[in-house]
């Protein structure tokens, strides 16, 4: 068995072996080819639309940067709760005594900054940005078309603060959420998901195909990144580190009948990325749940490339 080939499969035994009897979906890729390394409730993973919770600020981000109403330097001082939804939605991040920049939100999970962002922003300019990222649009990949999920933000204030924290008018699936963060580890192109190589006969063509590109500012880029790596070194996704590798990857709590789901995306090396991950878990949260899975996978992935040199 060529080498590739018994590192896919030990590393979907692994999935199998992680992911048994918890309720979720896992979806491991190369971004830069679109090639499945391991999958875990295939259709849950490309079916189920849901909440991301704070994955979306990922989007809100890139709203305010490119629209031009916020310069990468600009800070806002968290006051904990957002006037434009209140205690339901306070923040639980460490309080830090200073005002975030966008990149330090990102990585605190400030809900305070994203809810103030909203209110920068129109409606219209933040579902474009939806749109552009993919979601809210049926995926075609391995022979299917796949659920569209939904973006339908509302005009008033809190509808977009709602919108901006994934808690209100946009459901996505695990397979469009990685593959929206897969756009930022490869600079705006987005590659088709496909079958693993060594599952695809040669003769029906292996090339990587470019299904769209989010055309990003070099500076949009460049924040939005050091932001998701911030994430995974200080912030809320420290459960996601890998020793030795750089990870970059946000995490989501969204709100769920009964208490809230749980969510991490992101990729690695976060200088060179080779792997991009998401984790979806129907109970929980995001940092001490899907961030925590998502580093054992991460662990276990590099680990086993490591043993093959």
């Amino acid at each position: 068995m060529p080498c590739n080939a018994q590192a896919e499969e030990n590393l979907q035994a692994f999935l199998n072996t992680l992911m048994r009897h918890r309720p979720g979906a896992v979806l491991i890729s190369n971004p830069l080819t679109g090639e499945l390394l391991a999958v875990w409730n295939r259709r849950a993973a490309f079916d189920r639309a849901l909440p991301p919770g704070s994955t979306a600020k990922l989007v809100t981000a890139t709203a305010a940067l490119e629209q031009g109403v916020l310069a990468p330097d600009d800070r806002i001082l968290c006051r904990r709760v957002p006037r434009l939804l209140g205690q339901p939605f306070h923040c639980v991040h460490p309080a830090t005594g200073q005002a975030f920049t966008l990149a330090s939100a990102l990585a605190y999970s400030c809900n305070y900054f994203f809810a103030e962002l909203s209110a920068r922003l129109t409606a219209a300019a933040l579902a474009r940005w939806y749109t552009a990222f993919g979601f809210g649009q049926p995926l075609d990949c391995l022979g299917t078309r796949h659920a569209a999920g939904l973006v339908s933000l509302g005009e008033s204030e809190e509808a977009k603060a709602r919108a901006s924290l994934g808690e209100s008018g946009i459901l996505v699936t695990p397979a469009q959420l990685l593959l929206a963060y897969s756009a930022v580890a490869t600079g705006g192109s987005v590659f088709r998901l496909r079958l693993p190589d060594a599952q695809i006969p040669p003769e029906a063509g292996r090339a990587p195909q470019v299904s769209r590109r989010v055309r990003l500012h070099p500076q949009t880029l460049d924040t939005l990144r050091a932001g998701l790596r911030r994430c995974v070194e200080s912030g809320t996704c420290q459960g996601a580190a890998v020793p030795g590798v750089a990870v970059a990857g946000k995490t989501g709590t969204a709100t769920a009948r009964g208490g809230s789901h749980a969510w991490f995306v992101g990729y690695a090396p976060a200088e060179k990325p080779e792997v991009a991950i998401v984790v979806f878990l129907e109970h929980g949260t995001g940092a001490m749940d899907a961030a925590p899975l998502a580093g054992q996978i991460l662990r276990g992935y590099f680990a086993r490339k490591g043993a093959q040199r």
